[in-house]
């Protein structure tokens, strides 16, 4: 499965972990799946980890039509969600990179940062040191930095 989609109420976030060879699709599936999450709330802060990622394999065109159904599904937001993507790697700094540019350039309803470690993704959110207990295990490889 490409995708694990965890919505953590003690933090309040969304988590994804993408793995191996991402596709529109997975951006979809992701999507429904937290829709679906009766934890998740409109408007929670996602990390989005793409450090086991092996490929991305989105075009242009696909991610525009995804931007569209977003700010359609997103169409009553009215203040900014924060997105941070972690995790770049060769096979994602493009993507994350498109990505990033997209949300800027259009009037979806997102921040997007791009976050090297999980240091930055908690100080990105503003949550508590502590907060990394209820992320997965791989997720504290860099808990000395804090």
């Amino acid at each position: 499965m490409p995708i694990s989609v965890s919505v953590i109420p003690e933090l309040n976030i969304v988590h994804n972990v993408y793995t191996g060879r991402v596709t529109i699709r997975d951006l979809f599936d992701e999507q429904t799946k937290r829709h679906q999450n009766p934890a998740f709330v409109m408007g929670m802060p996602a990390v989005n980890d793409l450090s086991q990622v092996t490929e991305v394999d989105i075009g242009f065109d696909e991610m525009m039509a995804y931007a569209k159904q977003t700010l359609e599904t997103y169409r009553d937001v009215t203040e900014p969600i924060q997105i941070v993507l972690v995790g770049e790697t060769q096979a994602t700094a493009a993507a994350m990179a498109m990505y990033e540019n997209l949300s800027a350039a259009s009037n979806a309803p997102f921040h997007v940062d791009i976050a090297p470690g999980y240091p930055e993704v908690l100080a990105l959110l503003n949550l508590p040191e502590d907060g990394l207990q209820h992320l997965p295990a791989f997720c504290r490889q860099e808990s000395h930095l804090l």
